[in-house]
């Protein structure tokens, strides 16, 4: 065998186990991101967002990284969004997307069902407090543009998490900043194009003393999955609302016929315009 021959097979070979790692690498990323979960270290993980088409899905990721200052300091838990594309029923193409500035925080990405717009929580630079509400438009060929903060009406001094979009319109998204009923409270506003309406709290039949995580409805069966740490010893698990007119309430862990809030955000279709409030913070 001749050195070059030898050379061109070491090579060869290098390259298919780094291919093998970066595909385990992606395999496992995609796995721990297909369905909500409880971590230690991150608390509640929700499930990747997957556009209508089933094409395009988006998820977060924490990894430790030393800080840009100090150079003895300790690595701290930054958050990463990606994108990740459907071919041929595999998800591949992992690819991370420059949505803050490095060393910097992005979770919880949710998109828009046409795959138009990326909502996420991030601690960038000008956020009103700790996480913020971000949204970006995301390109054809799958760039996101400026990341803009949703502003006062949805954001406080404290964390805004969990952002979620139902019906392209309603933001359903968790805050502690308000005077609530305890730890993260759920809250909806409405969104159109570049205007929303102050953001309101679904009310005792959804929130309670404990953290609310995410929402997710069904209208045909009148029926949110609620997803919170009420249960014994703080553990999180995904409880059952009725709302609106059911014959089936009483098979459910509560009920939110009578509460104003989430019938507001559900039945308001007037879809009030407000000023403006995306601001440019880059």
């Amino acid at each position: 065998m001749t050195r070059k021959t030898f050379y061109s097979l070491l090579i060869t070979g290098v390259i298919l186990v780094s291919q093998n790692i970066i595909a385990q690498t992606n395999k496992s990323m995609i796995d721990g991101a297909m369905q909500g979960n409880v971590s230690t270290v991150d608390g509640y993980v929700p499930s990747m967002s997957i556009t209508k088409d089933g094409k395009t899905a988006y998820f977060s990721k924490g990894t430790y990284k030393k800080p840009l200052y100090g150079v003895f300091s300790k690595k701290e838990l930054v958050y990463e969004v990606y994108r990740a594309e459907n071919v041929n029923g595999e998800w591949t193409n992992i690819t991370k997307l420059d949505v803050c500035p490095e060393h910097y925080s992005a979770k919880h990405p949710t998109i828009s069902g046409d795959g138009t717009r990326l909502f996420f929580a991030s601690n960038m630079r000008g956020s009103y407090g700790k996480y913020d509400i971000y949204v970006a438009d995301i390109a054809a060929d799958g760039t996101p543009g400026v990341s803009k903060n949703l502003g006062p009406k949805v954001n406080t001094k404290e964390d805004e998490l969990y952002p979620s979009i139902y019906n392209e319109t309603l933001l359903f998204f968790a805050s502690e900043g308000r005077d609530g009923y305890g730890g993260l409270d759920l809250y909806a506003s409405q969104v159109v194009k570049n205007t929303l309406t102050t953001s309101v709290n679904l009310g005792s039949h959804i929130n309670s003393d404990s953290d609310e995580y995410a929402i997710q409805l069904s209208p045909e069966e009148k029926l949110g999955l609620v997803v919170s740490n009420r249960g014994f010893n703080n553990t999180v698990s995904q409880y059952t609302v009725a709302y609106g007119r059911s014959n089936k309430q009483d098979r459910y862990n509560d009920v939110a016929e009578r509460d104003a809030g989430l019938q507001t955000v559900m039945n308001d279709q007037a879809y009030e315009v407000v000023d403006t409030s995306f601001q440019d913070e880059q």
